[in-house]
């Protein structure tokens, strides 16, 4: 990832420098869209916050010759003012942020997102107890605090974009086993409907209920 971000940061040289070329502020837009996510790439999965001192360092000497590039200075000028003149923070603390940030995004994700229950009712359950991954997932799940998640009700998530039913008597097995995960892992912005045939004591009845996030919204029969 830091030889991608020099690479990229030699590619976007050729737009100029300060004397010539696009000035300060378009500088430092074009290198926090364009550099940092390069340099930052996959942080949640690697990054742990404490003995990866050599991997920092060389995202550090990375965004060192960015800046220096930036700002069209000499290879000997002192790095720390040109993190305040730039307003470019260190590696380190953008990691730490961006580790934060992934906390906080677990939090409010809904309780049966994959990310949330891979731990527990997933593969991930057959572990034994004294084998714990020390994977980010693990350490931010254990701790997470109270969930933000807060689920759209049906009357106010939106217009229908497909009005039209399917009515398929004999469906696949490809389809059958599609739907069947479909409700083990349901999208959260998902809305099911299933309509059945119902006979009892002679009387014929059509039922249908609509489930959503693995909780029934509405049945009934008639």
């Amino acid at each position: 990832m830091a030889n991608r971000g020099r690479f990229t940061i030699h590619g976007i040289n050729i737009l100029g420098n300060l004397v010539q070329g696009i000035d300060m502020l378009k500088w430092q837009k074009v290198y926090n869209a364009l550099v940092i996510p390069v340099m930052t790439y996959g942080v949640p999965v690697w990054y742990m916050g404490n003995s990866q001192k050599g991997l920092v360092n060389l995202l550090q000497t990375a965004q060192h010759e960015g800046i220096h590039k930036l700002l069209g200075v000499f290879k000997t000028t002192p790095i720390e003012p040109l993190h305040n003149l730039t307003g470019i923070p260190p590696i380190r603390y953008l990691l730490d942020k961006l580790l934060n940030a992934y906390t906080h995004r677990l939090r409010a994700m809904p309780p049966n997102t994959l990310v949330r229950t891979v731990l527990e009712t997933d593969r991930c359950r057959i572990w034994p107890d004294y084998f714990t991954p020390p994977t980010n997932l693990h350490t931010l799940s254990v701790n997470i605090g109270t969930p933000t998640y807060r689920p759209i009700g049906p009357c106010t998530a939106g217009t229908w974009a497909h009005p039209h039913l399917l009515y398929n008597p004999t469906p696949s097995d490809a389809t059958t086993q599609y739907h069947k995960e479909a409700l083990i892992h349901p999208v959260p912005s998902n809305m099911y409907i299933f309509c059945f045939h119902v006979t009892r004591d002679g009387a014929h009845f059509g039922c249908y209920l609509i489930y959503n996030q693995r909780c029934v919204m509405h049945s009934r029969c008639a």
